[in-house]
C-alpha cells in the first residue's frame, strides 16, 4: 500500500469515527502533528498575511475536527459550558456553533486542551510544504464545504449552504488527517487580531462565505463576544 493510500485510509476511518459513534459519544480524537517548521502566510491573499515566514513548532495534538454538539453538550452537562442556543440533542455530528471565544475557550479546558494559536492551525492546516489549501494547490468544491450562500457562489447547487456533520468532506483532509480546516464552519483560535488586538482571530472559512476561499493563509478576526451559525472552534491537547 502506497502512503498516500494509507493516509486516505486513515483520514476516512477518523472521518467515520466522528461522523458515527465516537463524534454521537462526545469524544475527541486528536491527531499528532510532528516538530518542524511550516510556511505561515501567502503572497495571494489579504496583506495581513504578509510576508511569508517559516516558523518552527513543537509537536502538538489538535481534534481532527470541529468540536461537535454531542461533545459540547458533555461540557454543558458538567456545568462548566453554558448552553448554546441551539438544541445540543440533534443532529449532533454537526459542529457546534453560535458560541464565543471565551465559550470556545471553556470547553478546550473541560476536555484538556485549549484553543490553538494561529501557528498551530495553521501548520495542522496546510502541513510543512506551503500549499494553500489542506488537500494541495487548486480550489475544488469537492473537497470543502464551502461556496455556497442562498444558492449563491461558486459552489451553488454542489455544497449545502450550510454546516454539515463533522468529517463530511475526507478527500479535504490536511497532510496530518485533520478534516475540515477549510470551510463548514469558521474557527476560533487563541491570538489576538495584530491590528486591533480586542479582536480575536478566526480561521479557515465556513460554508457560507462564499466570497471567502477556505485558503489555510487566509486569516478574520472578530469581537470575542460574536456568535454565529457558521462560527466553531477545535482545540489542542494531550
Amino acid at each position: 500500500m502506497t502512503r498516500a493510500l494509507a493516509l486516505l485510509g486513515l483520514v476516512i476511518a477518523g472521518g467515520a469515527r466522528h461522523g458515527g459513534a465516537a463524534a454521537g459519544a462526545g469524544k475527541a480524537d486528536r491527531v499528532l502533528v510532528p516538530a518542524g517548521p511550516f510556511s505561515r502566510g501567502s503572497t495571494k491573499g489579504a496583506d495581513d498575511e504578509r510576508p511569508v515566514r517559516v516558523r518552527t513548532l513543537p509537536a502538538f495534538r489538535i481534534d481532527r475536527t470541529e468540536v461537535t454538539r454531542a461533545m459540547y453538550a458533555r461540557c454543558v452537562a458538567a456545568r462548566r459550558c453554558p448552553a448554546p442556543a441551539i438544541d445540543l440533542k440533534t443532529d449532533v455530528d454537526l459542529p457546534v456553533t453560535n458560541v464565543n471565544w471565551n465559550e470556545a475557550r471553556a470547553y478546550c479546558a473541560f476536555a484538556r486542551g485549549r484553543l490553538p494559536t494561529e501557528d498551530q492551525w495553521e501548520k495542522a492546516a496546510r502541513g510543512g510544504d506551503g500549499r494553500e489549501f489542506p488537500w494541495g494547490a487548486a480550489l475544488d468544491c469537492a473537497h470543502a464545504n464551502w461556496g455556497n450562500f442562498e444558492n449563491e457562489g461558486p459552489c451553488a447547487g454542489k455544497n449545502p449552504g450550510k454546516p454539515v456533520a463533522v468529517g463530511s468532506y475526507p478527500t479535504g483532509a490536511s497532510p496530518f488527517g485533520v478534516l475540515d480546516m477549510a470551510g463548514n464552519v469558521w474557527e476560533w483560535v487563541a491570538d489576538r487580531y495584530d491590528r486591533d488586538p480586542s479582536r480575536r482571530v478566526v480561521r479557515g472559512g465556513s460554508c457560507c462565505s462564499y466570497f471567502v476561499t477556505p485558503r489555510a493563509a487566509n486569516r478574520n478576526a472578530w469581537d470575542p463576544n460574536h456568535r454565529d451559525g457558521d462560527l466553531g472552534f477545535r482545540c489542542v491537547g494531550k
